[in-house]
Formats: structure tokens, C-alpha cells, sequence
């Protein structure tokens, strides 16, 4: 048999002390967005998705959490809402990234 070259590839998440999901890739890429341009709007359309499953997994994480990630301002019918990542919100996904790259550094070095 025939194996070719091999591979390994994980996926992290974060889970709390009741072991739920809370924190994992997706969630640290639509968090580093809105930091990037202050709008949960234009962060979940920059990244493929919708304004409310973005709003949900915030919300879901922040519950689980019982911290916020993002400080949320309304905006009206001519916008001008405004989104801020937390403090908590960027240690974790500096936390989550500085995992991610020690665990990679760790399986190519299996290969």
C-alpha cells in the first residue's frame, strides 16, 4: 500500500469549565476583522457570512464566557453603529493564535 505524503491537521477550540465550545478559529478571524474595521456589519461580510450568525456566535461565546468580546454601539436607519473588541476579546484570540502556533510547530515536527 501506497500512503504518499502524509500529513497532520487539527482543529482547536477553546472550551469552558462545563466543556463547551466557546472560542475557536472562526470566532478569532471575525473577532481580529472587527477589530480591523470596527463593524460587526462589514467584519461578517468581509468574511462570507451574515450580520446575524455573526451576532450569534459572539453572543453564544460571550454567554458561555459570561465576559463580553465586543462592545457594541447601534447604529440607526443611516448607520453609524460602531464595534469595539474588548480587552478579554483580544487576549483570547492572542491566546487561542499563540496556541495554534505552538501545536503546528509541534506536528511538523512529527512529519
Amino acid at each position: 500500500m501506497t500512503l504518499g505524503a502524509l500529513s497532520y491537521d487539527i482543529k482547536l477550540w477553546m472550551v469552558n469549565e462545563k466543556g463547551e465550545a466557546v472560542f475557536g478559529d472562526g470566532l478569532a478571524e471575525l473577532l481580529e476583522e472587527i477589530d480591523k474595521c470596527h463593524s460587526m456589519l462589514k467584519a461578517a461580510k468581509n468574511l462570507g457570512m451574515s450580520y446575524r450568525y455573526a451576532l450569534h456566535r459572539i453572543t453564544l461565546a460571550e454567554k458561555r464566557l459570561c465576559e463580553l468580546l465586543v462592545n457594541r454601539s447601534r447604529g440607526g436607519a443611516k448607520g453609524g453603529g460602531f464595534s469595539e473588541v474588548t480587552p478579554c476579546g483580544k487576549t483570547l484570540v492572542a491566546r487561542y493564535r499563540e496556541a495554534q502556533t505552538e501545536l503546528t510547530k509541534v506536528l511538523k515536527s512529527l512529519t
